[in-house]
């Protein structure tokens, strides 16, 4: 977290007006609370709309249901499978529950909110020791290294400062083109005039940040939301519009902003990663997969392909 939030912080501090130097606790404090605004936001437009958009589908499911049933009275073939298997009779019983599970499922989100409030004190130690490591981490890094001789010291310091680069253009690229991709949704959703237009956004954002496969599920989804409670012709046009960008931004836009960057990881390896990263953590298993992959890398590339002098190559010192 503290090598993902140092652009931002940075950043913050280099909006200050010149001839002033901004303390960087202030700069922290800043980006924490701009972190803070941007989930209350989240929390007030995203969440309600798509809670009572859930809420009018399970009422309307039973009205469905019942198109359904008119449609196989009028079906000879369905007619047959439904005398046999008893379909529409299963269904309208379903439908007619629904609302019911919805009401445990909000006692299950409340059990879910209590689970959350448990583990504040953690999440209050997390950001406590982010900031700290974001105050004084590179003089920590410093400090630790001091002691070593000289060639170790500085390996140690040359692993620490690429880890950190590797971390910071993932962040920094990845943050970028999922803005990117969320609002490419917006503009399109508010132009059909959909009234989900900034919930899936800020999906699609999210998804975005999921490597490999994270752009296609969200893309996806909202085709799907748009077939559903939409229409066929905007739900196509979307899909043509995400193709076309997803195909930019996998072959032009990402290795453009990759080139000459310090994350360089093979696409096999990417892919191992993921998949054990997700394994192993869930989304955020995935979301930190490949950063560690290539910090990974970095470190076994100082370790056993460089010399003691940390150039690749360098022929070792002779022993005394």
């Amino acid at each position: 977290l503290a090598l993902a939030l140092d652009p931002a912080v940075s950043l913050v501090q280099r909006a200050w007006p010149r001839g002033r130097s901004m303390p960087r606790a202030l700069a922290i404090l800043l980006v924490y609370i701009l972190g803070l605004a941007a989930l209350v936001f989240l929390t007030l437009h995203v969440f309600p709309p798509i809670v009572h958009d859930i809420e009018d589908l399970a009422h309307k499911v039973p009205s469905y249901v019942h198109d359904f049933e008119d449609w196989a009275n009028n079906n000879q073939q369905f007619q047959e499978l439904n005398d046999k298997y008893h379909i529409t009779q299963k269904l309208t019983e379903q439908a007619s529950m629904l609302p019911s599970h919805l009401s445990s499922g909000a006692s299950t989100i409340g059990s879910f909110t209590v689970s959350l409030l448990e583990h504040l004190l953690a999440a209050i130690t997390v950001i406590t020791l982010t900031f700290f490591l974001l105050l004084d981490g590179r003089g920590m890094v410093a400090r630790g290294t001091g002691r070593l001789p000289r060639i170790q010291r500085d390996r140690a310091r040359r692993i620490a400062d690429r880890v950190a680069e590797v971390v910071k253009a993932y962040v920094s690229v990845n943050l970028l083109l999922a803005i990117a991709a969320g609002f490419l949704t917006w503009v399109f959703l508010e132009a059909e005039g959909f009234h989900l237009a900034l919930p899936l956004a800020v999906l699609v954002a999210f998804l975005d940040l999921i490597p490999l496969i994270g752009l296609t599920v969200g893309g996806f989804a909202v085709f799907a939301v748009l077939l559903i409670d939409g229409g066929p012709g905007d739900a196509i046009v979307w899909l043509i519009v995400f193709l076309v960008y997803q195909q930019a931004q996998d072959r032009v836009i990402q290795p453009l902003l990759y080139k000459g960057g310090a994350l360089k990881v093979n696409p096999a390896v990417a892919i191992v990663a993921v998949i054990v990263g997700a394994n192993l953590a869930g989304v955020l298993g995935a979301l930190l997969a490949i950063p560690a992959a290539a910090s990974l890398g970095v470190v076994i590339d100082e370790l056993v392909f460089s010399g003691p002098a940390g150039a690749p190559g360098a022929e070792p010192e002779p022993a005394d």
